[in-house]
C-alpha cells in the first residue's frame, strides 16, 4: 500500500483514515471464527482465552458430540473447530468430525490427553490439520492456526 506524505513527511489524514480502515478490514480477514468441542468446562474455558488472545472468535462450545454436529451444522460460519477426542456422549470427537465433515468443509484441529494409539489411527481418517496433546501449550495452538490458514492470505 502506498501512502501519500505531504512536504513535511507527516501522513495527510485522509491517508491516516485509510490505513486505519485498511488495518481493521485486515485484522477482521485474519480473525476466524472457532468452535470449541471439550467436555471439561475449566479446558474450555482457557481455550477460550488463547483463541481470543490470537485474536479469534469463539462462536460456540459444546460438551457432547451430538452438540457438535448440531452446532456446527447450524452456525454455518465456523472457520476451525478444536475437537477433544472424549466426550460427554456417546458420540466422541472423531465421529462428530466425521459427521460434520459429510455437510461441511471446516479446518480441524483434534485436542486430547488420550494416547491411545487407536484414537490416532482413527483420528487419520478424518481431514485434520493438528493432533495436539494436553495440556495445551499456546504455541502449538498458534502454530496449528497457522498452518490451518498458511494458504487463506494468498
Amino acid at each position: 500500500m502506498r501512502i501519500l506524505h505531504t512536504k513535511s513527511n507527516n501522513i495527510t489524514p485522509i491517508c491516516k483514515i485509510a490505513l486505519k480502515v485498511y488495518m481493521a478490514q485486515d485484522a477482521q480477514l485474519k480473525s476466524k471464527k472457532v468452535l470449541i468441542v471439550e467436555d471439561d468446562s475449566i479446558q474450555q474455558i482457557v481455550l477460550e482465552r488463547i483463541i481470543n488472545q490470537m485474536g479469534h472468535t469463539v462462536i460456540g462450545s459444546s460438551s457432547k458430540g451430538s452438540q457438535a454436529i448440531e452446532s456446527a451444522l447450524r452456525i454455518g460460519a465456523v472457520d476451525l473447530i478444536l475437537m477433544d477426542i472424549n466426550l460427554a456422549d456417546e458420540v466422541d470427537g472423531i465421529e462428530a468430525a466425521k459427521e460434520i465433515n459429510k455437510h461441511r468443509d471446516v479446518k480441524l484441529i483434534y485436542i486430547t490427553s488420550s494416547e491411545d494409539p487407536e484414537d490416532l489411527k482413527r483420528a487419520k481418517e478424518t481431514d485434520f490439520v493438528a493432533y495436539l496433546t494436553k495440556p495445551l501449550v499456546k504455541e502449538s495452538l498458534e502454530s496449528a492456526f497457522d498452518k490451518a490458514f498458511a494458504n487463506a492470505s494468498l
